[in-house]
């Protein structure tokens, strides 16, 4: 029952790029105008912007890169890929956090069979689309 429901959250697409705060409200306008309509919310894509594109380039380093790259091959738990990845589990936890906190990945319970629960990273899309400016 978990896996099904792990599946039907992740969605396709999760595209990553620079944007101001500005484009934001526009596109939450749009949206907002079409439902005081009564107009159906089309589904958009999720986007992660960030207002500088230096900010968005240092929140994506090349380990958290590969580490991305690492879950989308097999979601695993904290210390699995810190052995994987040749780093601390500090490191990879702290990375973590931040990749969850703004929904790149996601953290659920599951069960290790003769060890209780474990706690399985994973990613929140399929593919993830950095866009430049």
């Amino acid at each position: 029952m978990t896996n099904i429901k792990n599946k039907k959250a992740k969605s396709s697409l999760l595209k990553v790029k620079p944007g101001s705060v500005e484009e934001f409200f526009s596109a939450v306008g749009s949206v907002m105008r079409s439902a005081d309509k009564g107009e159906a919310i089309k589904p958009r894509m999720r986007t992660l912007s960030f207002e500088d594109p230096t900010e968005m380039l240092y929140f994506l380093s090349s380990v958290k890169l590969k580490l991305i790259h690492r879950i989308r091959q097999q979601p695993d738990s904290i210390t699995n890929l810190a052995k994987d990845t040749h780093r601390k589990i500090s490191a990879v936890t702290r990375d973590i956090n931040e990749l969850e906190k703004v929904g790149i990945v996601r953290i659920h319970s599951a069960i290790n069979p003769g060890h209780g629960r474990h706690k399985i990273v994973e990613l929140t899309a399929k593919k993830l689309k950095l866009a430049s400016i």
